[in-house]
């Protein structure tokens, strides 16, 4: 009867510690947090003074621990290696087994010196579908040395449980890291795509001395301008390769039009005014992950009033896009020296 009794108090026990287990791993917690909280609640259960849940990363031959009460030396974050340990020992190793020899230890541990393996008495291994995750450890319990069968079997029944959380964790960290390196090849990909319309830029602008660095520093000048007005990063990056590519139509146009001192005759007023609508064309045909550019390239020299070109649209037709290239535009032109007039000073504009 007492040994029905004590079975029966340690399954009340696991079924509140099952019960517990998941709003503990689904909370507002770092994982840590719930880690600890999880084998707290396991080691109440069990009345155990030790215990530690193991995370096992096959690739690296190790298992690092995420919480651990009672054993010497080891901590959150240790990382125990598994000293000539085959992987097929953790895929075999299916129930809790009670054990205090060295061998047994050794199955799933290898011949490692660690302190805390000698106090280990319980060892649950923790598997999902997919294979082992990790193991539960439990150490001294209180007035007792050994674990009963009906442990065995309250730990057959948790295991499971904790080991989804282990195995959640894992996927979500391995998410992570997943995203982190994507987000760095992503800035890697943009810094390279900058530099190349950049290097285009340069390209565009040497048809001209007066115009050298010009496609350049528009597109700094309107990069700053977003970031003033708190674009986010993605359209601080779509301004800044249209402003690159404000010009490109001037590759079409004959470069003694940009050298002449004197006032342009209508018709070259003209063959430099379609480089906006060549522009247009030449960026339309290429898939840009941002859509104004095209309308930056064919619109950057309308005006408010509607007197600009090439389809004399007013300031409410003009996407914001538009609107900070052709300050920047602007801007920069004014500020530069040109072969029918010098540069204006900063202040004076």
């Amino acid at each position: 009867m007492v040994d029905q009794n004590s079975k029966l108090f340690r399954l009340f026990a696991v079924l509140r510690t099952i019960a517990e287990v998941g709003p503990v791993a689904t909370a507002d917690h770092e994982f840590s947090d719930a880690a600890r909280q999880i084998l707290e609640r396991i080691l109440r259960a069990f009345e155990s003074d030790q215990g530690a849940l193991l995370l096992l990363d096959g690739a690296a031959a190790k298992v690092t621990c995420v919480a651990a009460t009672g054993f010497a030396g080891l901590n959150p974050h240790s990382v125990l290696p598994l000293v000539g340990v085959p992987q097929h020992q953790w895929k075999q190793a299916r129930a809790p087994r009670v054990t205090n020899r060295q061998q047994d230890i050794h199955e799933l541990f290898g011949s490692s010196q660690a302190p805390f393996l000698n106090s280990i008495k319980c060892v649950a291994p923790l598997r999902v579908s997919t294979g082992p995750v990790g193991a539960l450890v439990l150490g001294a319990r209180e007035g007792q040395e050994v674990y009963s069968a009906s442990d065995l079997e309250a730990l057959e029944m948790l295991a499971p449980h904790v080991a989804l959380v282990l195995h959640n964790h894992s996927l979500a960290e391995s998410l992570r890291h997943q995203i982190a390196d994507n987000l760095r090849l992503l800035s890697s990909l943009h810094h390279s795509y900058d530099d190349a319309l950049e290097a285009f830029a340069t390209t565009i602008d040497s048809k001209d001395t007066h115009l050298r660095g010009h496609s350049v520093h528009v597109a700094r000048f309107s990069a700053g301008i977003a970031t003033t007005l708190g674009m986010n990063e993605d359209e601080v990056a779509g301004i800044r390769a249209a402003a690159h590519l404000h010009d490109i139509g001037k590759v079409t146009v004959d470069k003694q039009f940009f050298a002449k001192a004197s006032t342009l005759r209508p018709e070259e007023f003209r063959a430099i005014a379609d480089h906006t609508v060549m522009g247009h064309q030449i960026v339309s045909s290429a898939r840009f992950p941002w859509p104004h550019v095209p309308e930056v390239v064919r619109w950057h020299h309308e005006r408010a009033d509607g007197s600009g070109y090439p389809d004399r649209l007013h300031n409410d037709e003009l996407p914001l896009s538009v609107r900070i290239v052709a300050v920047a535009d602007t801007f920069d032109a004014m500020t530069s020296d040109r072969p029918y007039r010098q540069s204006n000073s900063v202040m004076s504009v």
